[in-house]
């Protein structure tokens, strides 16, 4: 009877163990640039295609599918900025950088032994950081949808690749990168980027 208890309790835990662990998946890949409309001008500024890196957190919840945090960082440059001061009408590149913030999940496509297919998505943040003295950061609220699949490489590691599109909020005529004076009224409702990355998950 203690062993049978003994092997009972066991393998309650091996199951909550299992059930409730966390997989920490660093992520290194490219994100396309995405562009902004100026509504008075109609003018495009774009932004350079560039490396991001970032993290996602993984909980499970139900069989296949997952609870996850999601974490980007890109640096890059926004093309043709007409800047008022201190001389008006000059045109410059702003370094920028560009973090999202989701929280989301995955839900499985296959659910193979040897190779896992998932849909993604997650609702959240982007934070627009202007690198210039005359323009201030800019806070939106944004969305993610993607594709990925996930090769478990042993028990506790697996190797993920996955493709996302990201949308960031604006409504028509919104100013961005405003600090006394705005540097761009978007034409548009939406901010659009896409990327890929890769990861190693660790799961504990």
């Amino acid at each position: 009877m203690k062993t049978l208890n003994r092997t009972l309790l066991l393998t309650l835990l091996l199951f909550s163990t299992n059930l409730y662990s966390v997989e920490i998946i660093p992520l290194l890949g490219f994100r396309g640039g995405g562009e902004f409309v100026d509504e008075n001008t109609n003018k495009k500024h774009t932004l350079n295609s560039s490396e991001i890196y970032g993290l996602i957190l993984s909980f499970p919840y139900e069989r296949g599918k997952n609870i996850e945090v999601y974490y980007s960082h890109q640096s890059t440059q926004l093309s043709s900025i007409t800047i008022q001061q201190p001389v008006p009408s000059n045109s410059v590149d702003i370094p920028l950088t560009i973090d999202y913030l989701h929280f989301g999940g995955t839900a499985p496509i296959t659910d193979e032994k040897n190779l896992k297919t998932f849909v993604t998505g997650g609702l959240g943040f982007t934070y627009l950081s202007p690198d210039y003295a005359d323009a201030q950061s800019d806070l939106r609220a944004s969305f993610s949808i993607g594709l990925g699949l996930k090769w478990p490489m042993t028990e506790r590691i697996a190797l993920r690749l996955e493709t996302r599109a990201l949308a960031t909020m604006y409504n028509n005529n919104s100013a961005i990168f405003c600090n006394g004076g705005c540097v761009i009224s978007v034409n548009g409702n939406f901010f659009m980027q896409g990327e890929v990355f890769a990861g190693l998950g660790f799961k504990f």
